[in-house]
């Protein structure tokens, strides 16, 4: 088999990861705001509450922005974008244990702080990758598929109605 078409083949795997890697990193955050009526009547979070939930992940996504491009940089796309896909689904997990805590919403703040923080290098991953996997001419396509992950889940995740009844 001739290099070019491995590297086709690889560039391909490569495409099918963002997309599928962007699909886990917007299911894993957009859990919250989806189980967050049953969540925080269940749990008695006022409306406040709910809101600190919400802010504390964009919060830690946004100051760790450049020490996640940093991390990138130092340690690449591989190590840092694969820890981060394991760290945040373990800290979706474990979200579901907020109600053995005596003060569920410090813990599912806590939590929301560190998905935020490790989901930060998620998006220069893909703008990395995307560089560096494909040419000027394909990078507008590779873009817009792990950009159309989101969209794509947003679809597909969450309930059609607002019936959140058991």
């Amino acid at each position: 088999m001739n290099t070019i078409i491995k590297r086709t083949k690889v560039r391909h795997t490569i495409l099918i990861f963002l997309f599928l890697a962007t699909v886990f990193n917007y299911a894993d955050r957009a859990t919250l705001s989806v189980v967050a009526p049953i969540m925080s009547k269940e749990l008695g979070f006022d409306p406040e509450a709910m809101g600190l939930a919400f802010s504390s992940f964009g919060i830690a996504y946004v100051i760790m922005q450049l020490p996640g491009g940093w991390l990138l940089d130092r340690y690449g796309s591989r190590l840092v974008y694969g820890c981060a896909l394991i760290g945040w689904s373990l800290v979706t997990m474990f979200q579901g244990t907020i109600y053995l805590y005596g003060s569920p919403l410090i813990v599912l703040v806590i939590l929301r702080l560190l998905m935020g923080a490790i989901e930060a290098p998620a998006f220069p991953a893909n703008s990395r990758l995307s560089v560096q996997w494909f040419p000027n001419n394909e990078r507008g396509f590779v873009t817009s598929v792990y950009q159309a992950a989101q969209y794509y889940l947003a679809g597909h995740y969450h309930p059609a109605n607002d019936d959140h009844s058991a």
